[in-house]
């Protein structure tokens, strides 16, 4: 049922005035009360990008995959319109540094722990050696933690990764935009 939805959700689009005001007409009839406020554009892919950006990880993940078999280009556009902490992998190697130096060393440590190689090593190879050494030490001896307290950790990182693209101090260029071209 989440699925479902989230792709009504996904897929809603805007409504006519004239459409609001038949549906104002017809609560004011039955509950006697007025809706005064105009409403434009309800749902759509953004608005599910931004809600599944709020929940758990493995939500986030189920709602998406649901989704994909149901409709692969509405999938494709939220995931665009998403930041997922498996995205930093593909983040520029200054921009990565960058986001190291906001980041609470604690936190990163916590969100590596269920992260594939692949990142882990993207990481490690924007720290100096020394750094990437303890953080590889610190994952070693971690001993057990909630699923939960790794989302957040990763929340808050992806939290700082939109801070600074949002402050323009990164780019997360991530599909190749047209918009930003490095040369």
């Amino acid at each position: 049922m989440r699925s479902d939805v989230a792709y009504r959700i996904a897929t809603l689009g805007k409504i006519s005035p004239q459409t609001i005001k038949q549906i104002e007409k017809v609560v004011d009839e039955m509950a006697g009360l007025s809706m005064s406020q105009s409403i434009g554009k309800i749902g759509g892919t953004k608005a599910l990008a931004t809600i599944l950006n709020r929940t758990s990880i493995s939500l986030s993940k189920e709602i998406l995959q649901a989704m994909e078999e149901k409709d692969p280009d509405v999938a494709f556009e939220i995931k665009r319109l998403m930041f997922l902490f498996e995205d930093i992998v593909n983040i520029q190697d200054r921009d990565i540094q960058k986001i190291l130096r906001e980041v609470d060393r604690k936190d990163l440590a916590l969100s590596l722990k269920v992260s594939d190689e692949k990142l882990k090593n993207k990481i490690f190879s924007n720290m100096s050696e020394r750094a990437a050494d303890l953080l590889k030490e610190e994952l070693q001896y971690m001993g057990m933690v909630k699923l939960k307290e790794v989302e957040a950790a990763q929340a808050r990182i992806v939290d700082v990764v939109k801070r600074l693209e949002e402050d323009g101090e990164i780019s997360l260029n991530l599909r190749g935009s047209l918009d930003e071209v490095y040369v």
